[in-house]
């Protein structure tokens, strides 16, 4: 009986032990677990233009191409390592220009107006 006795003992002692946490340091370990929110910078610029200045459906949806195309257009131009840095800012604002443009547009005289402001506002 004490042998039956000691060999459970010897076998839940095992399982234990092989059941513990793994305590090695790794990459994002002590993160604050804000890895798995990624940020939709098109959906947020979106709403906040939307919020803004009003935009119905169907300038919602221009609005929404323009963001995704001057998105990756940028950043097509940031990660290529054929400019030098001085074209890249120059390529940057010549595609935010554009975007300006695009946009404007699109509006209503009261939108327009709203916009110039808020640009003017993120400039300051």
């Amino acid at each position: 009986m004490k042998k039956i006795f000691f060999l459970i003992l010897i076998s839940f002692s095992f399982f234990n032990s092989n059941a513990q946490v793994n305590r090695r340091m790794e990459a994002g370990q002590y993160s604050k677990g804000n890895e798995n929110k990624k940020v939709d910078y098109v959906e947020s610029s979106v709403e906040k233009l939307k919020k803004e200045l009003n935009l119905d459906g169907f300038q919602e949806a221009i609005v929404r191409n323009l963001i995704k195309d001057n998105q990756s257009k940028s950043k097509e131009i940031i990660e290529t390592s054929i400019y030098s840095d001085i074209e890249k800012k120059n390529l940057l604002t010549e595609i935010g220009e554009k975007f300006n443009t695009e946009i404007k547009k699109i509006l209503s005289p009261e939108q327009l107006e709203k916009y110039e402001k808020f640009i003017a506002k993120k400039k300051k």
